[in-house]
């Protein structure tokens, strides 16, 4: 007698991990450059149209209005954090205390340094600023508001500052952001006025003398969906 026997079994285990909607955060850096003889030409121009100051750092706009497009443009994303200092400041507009100077076409500059240590969220500057004759750090003010947009997911805070050609001429690593009404070397010793909202890491090169660079921040503010995702 022959006999033959099957005996199939299919197990299937899921294991879910317990859900949870998380806002994301995160910011964009992006740089974009032109060399020393694009920023003369420009200058020379600005000069005699408009008188403008020769140790002024020249805009993206400005360079536009005579068709100089930057020799190169780099991004780099998810490379910063919000600090304490940052999150106290968001937060205090919807409860809270607010920040005594916010940012405005006066007040918000955006620090370069050339540290590379990894950021903590107590950071209160760069880690490149050494004091008041610090050659590894320099922040320029921006002199316009950040431009702050909600109508679309995510929502986003946008600054940008230039640096001319006199300053910053240094390795780019580490960026940040106060709420300081000038530019210069330092955040250290300014006042308890000041607020250093974000630090993050990003190695952009090195500027040299002559040339202009200009940073701009985008901060993204997700939006968590009913599935569980960011929008």
């Amino acid at each position: 007698m022959d006999r033959s026997g099957a005996n199939e079994r299919l197990g299937v285990t899921v294991e879910t991990a317990p859900m949870r909607e998380m806002a994301a955060v995160t910011t964009s850096l992006r740089v974009e450059r032109w060399d020393e003889e694009q920023s003369e030409w420009t200058l020379g121009k600005l000069s005699r149209d408009t008188a403008w100051p020769a140790d002024k750092a020249i805009t993206p706009a400005l360079f536009g209005r005579y068709g100089v497009k930057p020799y190169l443009v780099t991004q780099e994303d998810n490379c910063n954090l919000v600090t304490l200092a940052g999150w106290a400041a968001f937060l205090g507009g919807v409860g809270g205390t607010s920040i005594t100077n916010k940012f405005s076409s006066t007040y918000g500059r955006i620090g370069i340094g050339t540290s590379t240590t990894t950021p903590t969220a107590a950071d209160t500057t760069l880690g490149g600023d050494t004091g008041g004759s610090s050659t590894t750090s320099y922040f320029a003010l921006a002199g316009v508001a950040p431009t702050i947009t909600t109508s679309a997911a995510p929502a986003t805070w946008v600054l940008a500052a230039s640096f001319s050609g006199s300053v910053a001429n240094f390795a780019w690593q580490e960026f940040g952001t106060d709420n300081y009404n000038s530019s210069g070397v330092t955040a250290t010793g300014l006042g308890g006025n000041l607020v250093f909202i974000n630090h993050g890491l990003s190695n952009q090169g090195t500027k040299t003398s002559g040339q202009t660079w200009t940073a701009t921040e985008t901060i993204s503010f997700g939006n968590p969906s009913g599935s569980g995702t960011v929008n």
